[in-house]
C-alpha cells in the first residue's frame, strides 16, 4: 500500500477503525490521524489504575443478534458472555432491599416508560421524553436516571422522536475481555498516528487539506469520526464547503454525560447479591446510581451516573464522583464496606477534550435535523460515528458500521468498482 493516502481519518475510535478496516479490505491506501495516545476513543479498557481491568467506557455488545461486532469479536477471541436473565435488577430504596414483587414492579415502571417513548416516536412526538412519561411514583427517579444512561441526557433535553429512532432487539451481551481492547484488537496493522490532533480541515473540489501540528497532509477525501461535542467546539476548523455547512446540523445533536465510577476491595462483599445490576435510591431524596456488580469474578463494582448529575460531578472532580458512590454503598451495604476498599478510579468524558462527553442525543424539536445531519452529501470531507448511525446510535457497533458505510461510499464515489 501507497505511503501517500488517498483518504484521512481523523480519529481512532470504533468509527474511525470500522472505516479503516473497510479501505484496508479495498486496497485503499489510507492513514488515521488519533489525537489521544491510544486507540479507541470511547471504548477503553483500563488495565492499570486499578487491580481488576475495567471498561470505563462502552462494555455491552448491544442488539447482540444482529450487531456486526459480534462476529468481529469472535474472529479476535474477545470473549463475552450470552446468558439473559428477567430477574437483572436489584433495588434497594426505602431503607431495605426490594423483594421479588418490588423489583418486578421496578423492571414494569422502566418497561411502560421506554414503551412510551418507542409510542411517542412512532407517532412523530418531537417532543421531550419528560412530557410523554408515564406517572410511576416513587419509583421516577430510577426512571429518570435510566432513561439518562441510557441516553446521556436528562429527559428534559432529550427527542422522544430522536431516541425512538433506535432499533432495540433487547439481547445486551457483556463484554468479558473489555468492549476496548476489542476495537483496540481490531485496530492491529492500520496505519495510525497517535498523538496527532487535527485543527483544520480545508475541502477542495477534487482534494482535502488536513493540518495538523505535525504538518499538512493531502488527499483526495477525508472522514471526521470526532464526536458532535469535539465538533461543535470547533475544535478542528473546517474550511468553507458543503462539510462545513452540515455544521448547523450537528449543533441539534449534542453529547450528554455518561460516568463510571470503579471501586476495588480486598475481596468478594456482594456475592450475596444475586442481580447484577443494582439502583440504589438514597432515602434522603438526593440522586440514585446504578451499580454493576458482575464483574466476572473480580472483586469490584462500577457505578454509572448520567445527564446533569453526572456533569455536575465531572466538574467537581474524581473525590466528588467517588464520595457520591461511596455514600449510596455505604447506604446500602454498611459502613464496614469502607475499610475493604483498595483503591478507586473514575472516569472522564465530560472534560476529556478529546471526547468532551458521553454519547449523543437530538434535541427536543431537531430529530429531523439528525436525519438530515446524517443524509446529508458533504462530498469528499464525510462524516462518521455514533451520531451518524440512523438505527444504532449512541453505540460502539453503531460507530464502527457507520465508519464503514462511510468508507465504502467515498471509495464507490471515486474509486468506482475498487
Amino acid at each position: 500500500m501507497s505511503d501517500q493516502p488517498e483518504i484521512v481519518i481523523i480519529g481512532a475510535g470504533a468509527a474511525g477503525v470500522g472505516a479503516g478496516m473497510e479501505l484496508a479490505k479495498r486496497g485503499v491506501p489510507f492513514v488515521v490521524l488519533e489525537a489521544s495516545a491510544r486507540v479507541g476513543g470511547r471504548a477503553y479498557t483500563d488495565k492499570t489504575s486499578l487491580p481488576y481491568a475495567w471498561d470505563k467506557g462502552c462494555h455491552w455488545m448491544h442488539c447482540a443478534d444482529v450487531n456486526p461486532l459480534v462476529a468481529e469479536a469472535d474472529r479476535v477471541g474477545t470473549k463475552y458472555l450470552t446468558d439473559a436473565r428477567d430477574d437483572w435488577n436489584a433495588v434497594w430504596a426505602n431503607g431495605g432491599w426490594a423483594d421479588g414483587a418490588g423489583r418486578a414492579a421496578t423492571l414494569s415502571a422502566m418497561d411502560a416508560a421506554f414503551a412510551a417513548v418507542d409510542e411517542a416516536g412512532a407517532r412523530g412526538q418531537d417532543v421531550p421524553i419528560a412530557d410523554i412519561l408515564p406517572d410511576t411514583g416513587d419509583l421516577a427517579p430510577i426512571v429518570r436516571l435510566w432513561i439518562q444512561l441510557m441516553s446521556s441526557g436528562d429527559p428534559e433535553q432529550v427527542s422522544a422522536r430522536g431516541y425512538a429512532d433506535y432499533a432495540e432487539t433487547n439481547l445486551n451481551w457483556p463484554v468479558k475481555s473489555g468492549y476496548g481492547d476489542l476495537i483496540e484488537r481490531l485496530a492491529e496493522g492500520l496505519p495510525m498516528r497517535l498523538e496527532t490532533p487535527v485543527s483544520g480541515i480545508e475541502q477542495r473540489a477534487d482534494s482535502v487539506r488536513v493540518t495538523t501540528r505535525s504538518g499538512t497532509i493531502e488527499a483526495k477525501a477525508a472522514i471526521v469520526t470526532a464526536s458532535t461535542a469535539v465538533l461543535n467546539t470547533g475544535a478542528i476548523e473546517i474550511g468553507a464547503g458543503p462539510a462545513r455547512d452540515l455544521l448547523a446540523l450537528v449543533e441539534n445533536v449534542p453529547c450528554g454525560f455518561c460516568e463510571k465510577v470503579a471501586i476495588a476491595f480486598d475481596r468478594d462483599l456482594f456475592g450475596h447479591i444475586e442481580q447484577p445490576s443494582v439502583n440504589v435510591l438514597p432515602q434522603d431524596g438526593s440522586e440514585p446510581i446504578n451499580f454493576q456488580f458482575a464483574n466476572f469474578g473480580d472483586p469490584m463494582v462500577i457505578g454509572h451516573v448520567a445527564g446533569s448529575v453526572a456533569g455536575e460531578l465531572v466538574a467537581e472532580g474524581d473525590a466528588a464522583m467517588v464520595e457520591f458512590a461511596m455514600q449510596r454503598l455505604v447506604a446500602a451495604f454498611g459502613s464496614d464496606i469502607k475499610s475493604r476498599m483498595v483503591n478507586a478510579a473514575t472516569t472522564d468524558w465530560g472534560s476529556n477534550p478529546f471526547v468532551r462527553g458521553g454519547y449523543s442525543f437530538a434535541r427536543p424539536g431537531c430529530a429531523h435535523l439528525r436525519h438530515q445531519m446524517i443524509e446529508a452529501d458533504t462530498g469528499n470531507l464525510a462524516f462518521a460515528g455514533e451520531a451518524f448511525s440512523r438505527q444504532w446510535q449512541a453505540t460502539a457497533h453503531g460507530a464502527w458500521a457507520s465508519g464503514r458505510d462511510v468508507a465504502g461510499r467515498l471509495v464507490d464515489n471515486f474509486r468506482p468498482g475498487k
